[in-house]
């Protein structure tokens, strides 16, 4: 990771790299901080792996219009905390994910409504875990009515041990706990399920 000045020529090198801009709500340290997570994560990823996982997982992202016909499963991900979903956007758009990012429980239902995700990530507390769970409940129940076999994937900090089995119960596919490796442990997940698709019919789902 170059050691590069928190100022405007900073700021100016990660928005050509990424092509997006920052929620208001991100500050610069925790944004060099995340971007650091990022890159971390990418060269362990890519030191154990024997060839890359994508052609394109260290390199910059191309202009969106070189990008449009090369965009992967589309994936929502859902958390009330912005730094999160912009991290969860530049990580997993490096492997070729299509990202769309949500912060509340409406808007994100909205979205579920308008496309067929393949994939969901969503945070337990958005604010609260009240709210976590009646979104989990209405996505899966909206998927089945769509006949969508959409993979849900929750991740939180909470520490107690009946949260996931209280997720599973309301149709979670995967839980997550966020402890100081769940980026790396995140991509792992995704990619044993894309890998599962392409093993049955050779190609991932239609979305």
């Amino acid at each position: 990771m170059p050691n590069i000045d928190l100022d405007d020529e900073f700021l100016e090198l990660f928005y050509n790299i990424t092509n997006s801009k920052p929620p208001k709500d991100l500050q610069l340290l925790d944004l060099k901080n995340q971007l650091i997570n990022i890159v971390d994560t990418l060269k362990e990823l890519n030191a154990n792996a024997k060839k890359p996982i994508y052609s394109r997982a260290i390199n910059p992202l191309p202009p969106p219009d070189e990008e449009e016909d090369k965009k992967g499963p589309a994936i929502l991900v859902v958390d009330d905390l912005g730094v999160i979903t912009y991290q969860l956007r530049v990580l997993l758009s490096q492997f070729d994910y299509d990202v769309d990012c949500s912060q509340e429980i409406y808007d994100a239902v909205s979205k579920y409504k308008k496309r067929k995700y393949a994939y969901i990530v969503m945070d337990l507390f958005i604010p609260t875990e009240r709210e976590g769970f009646i979104l989990l409940t209405e996505l899966k129940k909206m998927a089945a009515s769509a006949g969508a076999n959409t993979i849900i994937g929750v991740i939180t900090a909470s520490p107690r041990r009946e949260t996931e089995a209280q997720c599973k119960a309301r149709g979670a596919d995967f839980f997550l706990e966020k402890n100081s490796d769940w980026q790396n442990a995140l991509v792992a997940i995704m990619k044993k399920y894309i890998d599962a698709d392409k093993g049955d019919d050779g190609d991932e789902d239609d979305y």
